[in-house]
């Protein structure tokens, strides 16, 4: 079985945006299982909403050479191939396997290809530069390229090969996964909708077109709507607390 230190880099997203962030390059270093480097793996990935000025300048990515870019689906499939089947990832925090589990939601892609995912941070104090001038190390290439970062992390992995036997994995909150895209919206949505006197409903909420917008995108299951679903009456009664309850029935207004 190999392993595949991995990073990725992000669009974005504006604040209270529907649509998830959405990976924008992937870089890679695959060993093998006695931990020694086979390849490398790069690639940008051409995002499906609007590409962020913040993220390319972050990145230092061309806009141009971005939107040249195959789609995320044509990307992944030539990462799996790279990695030369199940496989354990590795990554300095776990926002990128995070990420990496909404893309392939949004796009449809099994994920039987990841056998377990090691989050390096959780070994060391601080972030990815500090580990690297605590072990005496200069930061080879340019921050925020993601197969230069990734190779950094692969450069203390190698220093610490036993982390590749840990069965401390990263394990996905499905419940996060689902909501974390809309929670905000449901907040904002029933406190505009209290201020203006009025109560929202679940069914509301959940016929709205862009509440609908993130149900195709995300491609929820009727399991997974039920997870929204709890978490909207959760704020629902944090919003129609006492106070507010008692002032709409004052205005006649049932709720």
């Amino acid at each position: 079985m190999n392993y595949v230190v991995i990073d990725l880099e992000f669009n974005g997203r504006r604040h209270y945006e529907i649509h998830p962030m959405e990976i924008i390059e992937i870089g890679a270093v695959k060993l093998n299982e006695t931990v020694e480097i086979m390849d490398t793996f790069q690639s940008y990935v051409r995002p499906r909403f609007p590409i962020q000025e913040f993220a390319l300048d972050f990145c230092g990515i061309d806009r141009g050479v971005l939107e040249a870019s195959d789609p995320f689906p044509q990307v992944i499939r030539q990462f799996i191939d790279f990695c030369g089947g199940p496989c354990t990832l590795v990554a300095w925090g776990g926002t990128d396997f995070f990420q990496l589990l909404i893309d392939c939601k949004s796009n449809g892609i099994p994920t039987d290809w990841i056998s377990g995912m090691i989050d390096m941070s959780k070994y060391y104090n601080g972030g990815l530069q500090q580990a690297l001038i605590e072990h005496h190390m200069e930061f080879s290439g340019k921050q925020h390229s993601a197969l230069d970062d990734a190779l950094q992390a692969c450069r203390l992995l190698l220093m610490h090969k036993e982390l590749v036997l840990t069965n401390n994995n990263y394990k996905p909150d499905q419940i996060k996964m689902v909501t974390g895209g809309i929670k905000k919206k449901i907040g904002m949505a029933l406190s505009q909708a209290a201020q203006r006197n009025q109560v929202l409903t679940w069914e509301e909420f959940s016929n709205d077109e862009e509440t609908q917008q993130y149900v195709s995108i995300m491609k929820l299951t009727e399991q997974e709507m039920g997870y929204i679903e709890h978490m909207f009456h959760k704020h629902f009664k944090q919003v129609y607390g006492r106070r507010t309850r008692a002032r709409l029935r004052a205005l006649g207004i049932d709720i």
